[in-house]
């Protein structure tokens, strides 16, 4: 029997088959191999750089590239499956998801409409956000389009893991060249993610080109590109509600959204104030299954019967609610065979517009007594 701290070494060797060179650059090449097992495809991004200057420091990126791309997970993040290191040679290979397709700047749409690339990209950079990660390498050959025309942003071999009190990451500007940069990078020298919403909407901007008085999303784009973070997003989750709020009327029939407004509407007059911070839940399967048994919970009843149950299926906060017993289960009901026969997309705009309104509910920041001087 194996005890807790043990070293095991898997020492037995798998077999690839190669392909063809994907790539070439400064720190290393790409190269597509076929693993014999599986028959799968998968890019070997290996690292050797060709400047020997900087070869500590550039291994020291490759690792921390692994680090990065083991802790994330996203349909429109590439995926990583395993890596190789030989740090005596300064040597490495990152195995990764092949992406067949070709980058956003070669993009022509065909399945998928402008629109959609945007909201794909948004959605990614919106996960990188919430997981404190920086790209800071942000131009078109990143940001490909496979066969089925998803969004993959690929290569973090400049890409930063913000710990504790960090929130930006000075060290490194390599995104896309533009013209001019947001005030906080070039008179500050500040980089973080509100500088990252700001070369995304470059990008696109520049992009779409003369098509963009006609994009869907161009009141989003133009706010993305303030040069004074004060009027730009702050975050790209404020992006991704904007993009929600302009779906859902297009995007849902009379009865769909009749559905959402009596529940979300019931659901935001009971919460009284938020303690503290707002935290939504933004799992849709964690809320369903909440709501499944809250609503077996009071299956006899016609008000259901635990009004705090019910909101803590949205919010993972504390909260002050009205605990009367009148809100129908009916409209819980509903609004559960409503959210569970949508598509993933539609249930992230429907939980994005409920978060919005649930936002907007005060908070209260409570003081322990423990904690005042006397």
């Amino acid at each position: 029997m194996v005890k807790p701290g043990t070293v095991v070494e898997f020492n037995t060797e798998k077999q690839f088959i190669h392909v063809k060179t994907l790539g070439q650059g400064g720190t290393g090449d790409t190269h597509l191999f076929k693993d014999e097992t599986t028959d799968m495809f998968f890019a070997f991004k290996k690292y050797a750089p060709k400047d020997s200057n900087y070869i500590d420091e550039n291994y020291i990126r490759f690792v921390d590239e692994i680090k990065i791309l083991f802790t994330i997970s996203h349909p429109n993040i590439v995926r990583v499956y395993n890596y190789y290191l030989y740090p005596e040679h300064k040597l490495g290979y990152l195995q990764m998801e092949y992406i067949d397709g070709v980058s956003i700047a070669e993009f022509e749409p065909f399945l998928k409409e402008w629109p959609e690339i945007f909201t794909e990209t948004i959605s990614a950079f919106e996960y990188l956000e919430a997981n404190n990660i920086l790209h800071r390498d942000i131009r078109p050959a990143n940001i490909m389009i496979d066969k089925q025309e998803n969004v993959k942003v690929i290569d973090f071999g400049f890409g930063k893991k913000l710990v504790g009190q960090d929130k930006d990451g000075r060290s490194v500007l390599l995104n896309w060249p533009v013209t001019q940069l947001p005030n906080e990078t070039d008179l500050e020298g500040i980089y973080n993610h509100q500088s990252e919403i700001y070369f995304v909407g470059k990008l696109f901007s520049r992009i779409i080109g003369e098509d963009l008085p006609n994009f869907k999303f161009k009141y989003i784009i133009d706010k993305m590109i303030q040069l004074d973070p004060r009027e730009r997003y702050s975050k790209f989750q404020d992006i991704s509600v904007d993009i929600s709020q302009g779906v859902l009327a297009i995007n849902f029939t009379e009865v769909e959204k009749n559905l959402y407004r009596d529940f979300a509407e019931v659901l935001s007059k009971y919460i009284v104030r938020h303690s503290n911070r707002y935290e939504p839940v933004k799992d849709p399967n964690i809320i369903l299954n909440q709501l499944s048994t809250l609503i077996l919970n009071s299956s006899l009843e016609d008000y259901i019967q635990d009004n705090g149950q019910l909101i803590s299926c949205f919010i993972n906060n504390s909260y002050t609610f009205k605990s009367i017993k009148d809100i129908p289960l009916a409209i819980v009901t509903n609004f559960y065979q409503f959210l569970q026969g949508l598509g993933p997309d539609k249930q992230k705009i429907v939980l994005d517009n409920i978060d919005v309104r649930l936002s907007n509910i005060k908070i209260v920041i409570d003081i322990d007594d423990d904690e005042l001087p006397f």
